[in-house]
């Protein structure tokens, strides 16, 4: 494997990249306040589940702060409150 001589630049390029991603956002500007305030509550000890599909379709998932049990009852409380609110014609 091949080390790169100057580690401080190439840290500096993944910085950049990183940087350069999250300012291209294709968020609104509320759902980008809205996801903040989701992971201020992660910091701050909330459970969650996040899902992410990427580009392969392949699903990427973090519970934080929470046991797959918990995770799962989580999942399960999105899908009825869901279910209520289609059923009730709230799209």
């Amino acid at each position: 494997m091949d080390i790169p001589s100057d580690i401080d630049a190439v840290l500096k390029r993944m910085l950049e990249h990183d940087r350069d991603f999250a300012e291209q956002s294709v968020l609104a500007p509320e759902d980008e306040t809205y996801l903040n305030s989701l992971i201020a509550s992660v910091r701050g000890g909330r459970r969650a589940v996040l899902i992410v599909e990427d580009a392969e379709e392949h699903l990427r998932y973090m519970f934080s702060n929470a046991t797959r049990a918990e995770a799962v009852t989580m999942l399960g409380k999105v899908v009825e409150a869901t279910g209520r609110r289609l059923a009730d014609g709230d799209d």
